[in-house]
């Protein structure tokens, strides 16, 4: 009875471990990947994609789950193949990401921070734009609060000093490696 009660215990102190966030159970070197996506019709998104910032390469396929749903609306998976963190493995989950009502637009998941080991934590959401077919950009949600002390100080003293970011906001992210699109270069050659 004793023991019983001490397996119920610990069944219900250690986490579940959520279905989708486990690594997947595929081969995610470069030519496995390419090959496995060579042998299904691939939708616009899928790929290998490598972040312009450093060089760490991508895969966004379809994520099935554990049971497809014929009537399930299509979500993809993106999953690490390189990294230039060396304690982020290949095949660890880096985000979801689902399509939206704009064309082009998908909105996604991504976790963001690393806990030293294999796991990636911290998801923020984000909307990724298809700009062209070599193009994949990201932008970060979030909200900015802006505390203007001045509002707390008598009229006389109001020196409005306003700061603005000028930065673009959609220049962070990836680029196409495979499939090449049909339409020609990335950067075009000129003779």
């Amino acid at each position: 009875m004793r023991l019983l009660l001490t397996l119920l215990i610990a069944g219900l102190l250690i986490p579940a471990i959520n279905a989708a966030d486990r690594l997947p159970m595929r081969d995610y070197e470069r030519d496995a990947v390419k090959s496995r996506l060579a042998a299904s019709p691939l939708h616009t998104i899928e790929g290998i994609w490598q972040f312009t910032a450093d060089g760490a390469t991508i895969v966004i396929e379809r994520d099935h789950g554990d049971s497809p749903a014929v009537d399930a609306a299509t979500r993809y998976r993106m999953v690490i193949m390189r990294s230039p963190v060396r304690s982020v493995l290949p095949g660890t989950v880096m985000g979801y990401l689902s399509p939206t009502a704009k064309r082009g637009s998908y909105s996604a998941t991504i976790y963001t921070d690393s806990d030293g080991g294999s796991r990636l934590l911290k998801p923020k959401k984000f909307t990724l734009t298809l700009t062209d077919d070599s193009h994949l950009s990201f932008h970060k949600h979030g909200l900015k609060i802006k505390v203007r002390f001045w509002r707390l100080l008598p009229y006389i003293s109001r020196l409005g000093i306003y700061t603005r970011e000028d930065n673009p906001r959609d220049l962070d992210g990836c680029v196409r490696i495979y499939p090449m699109p049909v339409s020609g270069p990335i950067e075009p050659v000129y003779l």
